[in-house]
């Protein structure tokens, strides 16, 4: 068989890449839901007898069924502590082997999967900084990270526009880090907290599925000791800024 007959287009290539991309959001939001179903059938039951015997010890807060409410309750919540206390442990998985790799090789794989998918969406990336510094960071995170912010940016900005992508070393507390910058047109600054999955309060200024890919990269970032911002540039443009601890 003629190997460039059978080999997949440019064109094709983009699509499957886009595919891909879309299926791992899919992915996401559906372990999200899932999790979220699990923990409302978890608290559900305790919660409504734990309601309705504060009540009966409202409506009678004296005699004996005072104490028997008292002691389901106390029950009631030391079985909620124990199951979330183990939902916790089995959600919970071990930290994976730590894989150095250079922070030009981060880029360079990010940019090797998202370019395409940026022009089938209209979209440029612009690599503003001059090169990549010299340095490592451990890689699956920092691919995971970056990867997912490229998409989070790719979605938001509209057609005909640019997202600018610079990498630079900064200093904050005597130590160096990398700075991983996404200028994204389109994203306004989240008023509601990045650094916890609390639901936003009359938030609009981002949708709660971007606010969820937010609180997700900023948790892997404090995993490995760095840090994710994002900030209001003005003109409907904020800066995603990823901080990426150096490693050896």
């Amino acid at each position: 068989m003629d190997s460039e007959a059978s080999a997949p287009s440019a064109d094709t290539t983009d699509r499957r890449l886009a595919l891909l991309d879309e299926l791992r959001q899919s992915a996401l939001r559906a372990a999200i839901s899932r999790v979220a179903s699990v923990i409302g059938h978890l608290i559900g039951t305790p919660l409504n007898v734990i309601t309705g015997r504060a009540a009966l010890i409202r409506a009678n807060p004296t005699g004996e069924s005072c104490v028997e409410n008292a002691r389901r309750i106390e029950e009631q919540v030391e079985r909620l502590a124990q199951r979330i206390r183990r939902l916790i442990d089995y959600l919970t998985l071990p930290e994976p082997n730590s894989q150095p790799r250079s922070a030009a090789s981060v880029v360079r794989d990010a940019l090797s999967l998202y370019t395409s998918i940026a022009e089938d969406r209209g979209v440029r990336i612009d690599l503003t900084s001059d090169g990549v510094p010299d340095a490592t960071v451990e890689g699956s995170s920092a691919l995971v990270v970056l990867t997912s912010l490229l998409s989070l940016a790719l979605r938001v900005a509209p057609k005909n526009s640019s997202v600018e992508l610079s990498v630079e070393r900064t200093e904050r507390s005597g130590a160096m880090y990398l700075l991983f910058e996404l200028r994204v047109p389109g994203l306004q600054a989240p008023r509601t907290r990045i650094d916890r999955l609390d639901p936003p309060d009359d938030d609009e200024s981002t949708s709660t599925e971007h606010l969820q890919i937010l609180s997700v990269c900023y948790a892997i970032a404090r995993r490995q000791g760095g840090r994710l911002d994002v900030v209001a540039l003005g003109d409907d443009k904020a800066a995603i800024r990823f901080e990426c601890a150096p490693g050896p």
